[in-house]
């Protein structure tokens, strides 16, 4: 495979610190986590217009990670990036730490939506987008969804509200592995065909 401007090596070192903070925090959610580490890598480090100086700068992009869950790939990703010092990742799930098992926005530099609750985040993406366009903005919004998490109404509703808007300023991604909370998302709830939603 071609390393596009060093990624593969950007991607190697997220993944081992989401190990490495999930082992330290004998918590988490390792396989949500690791599933996403490729999209979170070209979003961060190629495509999004984004300052780890700036992380609220006015025209940036946003991303949303509606798997909120997921935690450990957006924060080591950040801490890559340069959004906070790297030692913070020590901290993951610790008491008194930034970095807890849900992002939260009042408290991490980079981080948009505070998310946990499984399909809010993406329906806040939707509301961001329609922002960006009703002020002709410059912005595009990215969203990482899980397909667990698509077994929810909520996103089916954001989806039908981007479609209805025409929201071509959001970009969302669904991080298909096959599985939830409770086991395989097929004898759970069955949410395909996807494509054809």
């Amino acid at each position: 495979m071609r390393d596009h401007k060093g990624l593969n090596e950007i991607a190697s070192i997220i993944r081992k610190d989401i190990v490495t903070m999930i082992h330290g925090a004998k918590s988490g959610h390792p396989g949500g986590s690791l599933s996403a580490v490729e999209i979170l890598t070209a979003l961060y480090f190629d495509e999004m217009n984004i300052d780890p100086t700036n992380p609220k700068m006015e025209d940036r992009d946003r991303f949303v990670l509606s798997k909120g869950h997921a935690a450990p790939v957006l924060y080591a990703t950040l801490a890559e990036r340069g959004f906070f010092n790297r030692k913070e990742l020590d901290g993951f799930r610790k008491l008194g730490s930034m970095l807890q098992g849900h992002p939260d926005m009042n408290k991490i530099p980079g981080v948009e939506m505070s998310t946990g609750s499984l399909g809010q985040g993406f329906s806040v993406a939707c509301g961001m987008a329609m922002a960006s366009k009703l002020d002709s903005a410059p912005w595009n919004v990215y969203v990482l969804l899980g397909d667990g998490e698509i077994q929810e109404g909520i996103i089916w509703e954001a989806a039908m509200s981007a479609s209805h808007y025409k929201l071509d300023n959001l970009i969302a991604f669904l991080d298909y592995n096959g599985l939830q909370i409770d086991g395989n998302i097929e004898q759970v709830m069955n949410v395909n065909p996807i494509e054809g939603k």
